[in-house]
């Protein structure tokens, strides 16, 4: 009897751990974002500096929190992604990334008065939502930061990084997935990358 009472306690011990542990990377994360908010909040807000230096200071910022090629990966699909070279699929990458900065920076303007509060941080396995609440003026807008954390620690990375954004319940992910595929009914993944790099 007295085994199975300790059996008992030690799973509820370890059990009780994870959970603390569980909620500790929550309060982790959802600290290390908002430093991350804060950070690019001072560059905007930065009369002395040009745009363009504000736009370079805050992709320093944000890079480490973001995995563009895992973003770029999904949205082209698991078959498109695998039709491509090694080359082709760098290549890729780089221009979904170049694509996602500019349209960061077309933003950049806008988020000097924004005030961004968390409303919640959901953990599933290894995927975390930090749900939040964007104010502008007397507007406001849903966006939901996706994460996951990878199985390798990736170099010069966070340790959860963004995969996915989601606007008013529209999924910037889902969104280019979508518009990929229309593309590809007609066009070759050539000319999607072409289209890409033209876009302004």
């Amino acid at each position: 009897m007295r085994k199975m009472t300790h059996w008992i306690l030690t799973l509820f011990m370890m059990f009780s751990l994870t959970q603390v542990l569980s909620a500790n990377e929550e309060e982790v994360l959802k600290d290390h974002f908002l430093d991350k908010l804060q950070e690019v909040k001072v560059v905007v807000q930065n009369a002395k500096i040009s745009k363009e230096k504000k736009f370079e200071d805050v992709i320093k910022i944000l890079t480490p929190t973001f995995d563009f090629e895992l973003m770029a990966k999904l949205s082209l699909g698991r078959k498109n992604w695998n039709a491509l070279s090694k080359s082709d699929q760098s290549r890729f990458v780089s221009i979904y990334t170049d694509r996602m900065k500019k349209s960061y920076s077309a933003k950049l303007d806008s988020y000097n008065d924004q005030i961004i509060k968390i409303t919640s941080v959901v953990k599933k396995k290894n995927r975390m939502f930090i749900k939040t609440y964007m104010q502008s003026g007397d507007k406001g807008l849903d966006v939901v930061y996706k994460f996951y954390k990878p199985k390798k620690p990736k170099i010069a990375k966070d340790t959860w990084l963004i995969y996915d954004v989601e606007i008013v319940g529209i999924s910037i992910l889902k969104a280019d997935k979508a518009q990929f595929k229309d593309f590809l009914q007609t066009k070759s993944l050539k000319e999607l990358m072409v289209a890409l790099q033209e876009q302004k």
